[in-house]
């Protein structure tokens, strides 16, 4: 039975360990992790009860990262959907499986749609409230740390109330349709919506944005730097440099992956993200290293699908590897990407066993 009332304070070690390591040497290497379909899969609750109840996800995402050992509490939920819902998107609920948006009725389909974009009420439009209490329960739960606060980014909320291909297309046949529905959506929605995320939660350091869609192979490079990135750079200027945007990836597709690492780094300045399979294709020497250059804390990704899919040896050579590449000197997290309801439990055991071993500063 979920306990939404228990004291999850203990979660500040964790929270120390990490701020030690994105410093210079902690005891060990701290983890970090989303896992919210993998929390709704061991709570046994509903999708539509475990995304729409601010209570039950906030505390039963608690509960299952104390369970495994995760260090560092992480509220993540099905962050691409909240903008895009409120302003009139339809989103498609079921029993067992994250949120989506409906991809075959775009909300914006002609020019006169863009009216369809205003700044939402965001104390009671669509799920923007549940945000806010989410983050207001965590916090509270965790006796009060600050921790991340999500948002969509402007491309992937463009993507999903636009359709991905017509969004690719307008950029090509038609940019200034393009660049109008970028403006309006970083000015009417984004970038008022983060100011309201800092008005409730005036402490906050970390305002991370979620883009998937703004990742090789799905665009290319220069979609990333002419189109991408000054967007991101916009809602900095207007929110403050708490604003980042960190998990691109495909810089594995590129012959000169620093290509990547360089636009990664305007718009996350702060620290160098590094996923599967990139990291385990370039491998995570390469990270490290412009990590170094950069002067910059390390975070190297395990991927969601290797970890659903291998065994627990495999986890645990993984694991191991990443952590004595990328530990090396301190300045370093290990990241388990997006953990899902078919990851088996044991692997996420292996992972942390590893950490445990193999991860402590002697």
């Amino acid at each position: 039975m979920l306990d939404i009332n228990k004291d999850f304070s203990s979660f500040q070690d964790g929270l120390n360990r990490f701020e030690t390591a994105m410093q210079g040497i902690p005891d060990r290497v701290p983890v970090v992790t989303q896992m919210h379909e993998f929390a709704m899969k061991e709570l046994g609750i509903a999708a539509g009860k475990f995304y729409t109840t601010p209570e039950i996800l906030a505390a039963g995402t608690l509960e299952i990262q104390e369970k495994y050992g995760i260090d560092v509490p992480v509220l993540d939920y099905d962050v691409y959907n909240i903008e895009a819902e409120a302003l009139g998107q339809e989103v498609k609920y079921s029993a067992n499986d994250m949120p989506d948006v409906d991809r075959t009725k775009p909300l914006i389909r002609t020019r006169d749609d863009l009216k369809k974009i205003r700044t939402p009420d965001f104390d009671a439009d669509g799920r923007f409230p549940h945000v806010v209490e989410m983050n207001r329960i965590f916090r509270q739960l965790i006796g009060g740390a600050e921790i991340t606060v999500r948002f969509c980014a402007p491309f992937s909320l463009a993507a999903n109330i636009r359709g991905l291909e017509p969004l690719i297309m307008d950029i090509y046949t038609d940019p200034d349709f393009a660049r109008s529905l970028f403006d309006r959506i970083v000015e009417e929605v984004l970038a008022p919506w983060v100011l309201h995320l800092k008005k409730k939660f005036p402490k906050v350091k970390n305002i991370s944005g979620d883009d998937a869609a703004g990742s090789l192979p799905i665009v290319s490079p220069d979609i990333i730097r002419d189109w991408i990135v000054p967007h991101i750079l916009r809602l900095r200027e207007i929110c403050g440099p708490e604003v980042y945007v960190p998990n691109w990836v495909g810089e594995s597709y590129l012959k000169d992956p620093e290509e990547m690492f360089d636009l990664k780094h305007q718009v996350c300045p702060g620290f160098v993200e590094g996923q599967d399979p990139d990291v385990a294709k370039l491998g995570p020497e390469v990270y490290k290293e412009y990590a170094q250059k950069k002067g910059v804390p390390l975070i190297l990704g395990v991927g969601a699908a290797f970890l659903a899919l291998s065994t627990p040896q495999e986890v645990c050579d993984r694991v191991r590897h990443y952590i004595e590449i990328g530990g090396k000197a301190g300045r370093f997290a290990l990241l388990l990407c997006n953990l899902g309801a078919t990851t088996p439990p044991e692997n996420v055991k292996a992972a942390m066993d590893t950490v445990q071993r193999y991860g402590t500063y002697r």
